[in-house]
């Protein structure tokens, strides 16, 4: 019997977030700390979801919450008082 892990193909959900988190940062949107985590968080999961250890609609939800928590904080750290608009 093997060790080898059921591999699922790439979540496309995933790869979109890492992919505009990445944007985001390149471009000086996002903060240097939620940059680092985010993007670890996002790969995690994605390594999760190859193994069928992480339900593609809590992938979803992640990718969500992280890209909304980008939008609202402001990219400057001095900045922190004042939080952006969160556009509907």
């Amino acid at each position: 019997m093997s060790n080898a892990h059921p591999s699922r193909a790439p979540l496309i959900v995933l790869e979109a977030a890492i992919a505009q988190m990445r944007a985001r940062h390149e471009q000086g949107d996002l903060r240097d700390e939620l940059a680092v985590t985010g993007l670890s968080v996002l790969r995690l999961a994605s390594r999760a979801y190859a193994r069928g250890a992480f339900p593609p609609s809590e992938a979803r939800h992640l990718c969500q919450g992280l890209l909304a928590l980008a939008e609202a904080l402001p990219a400057n750290p001095d900045d922190r008082r004042e939080p952006r608009e969160v556009r509907a």
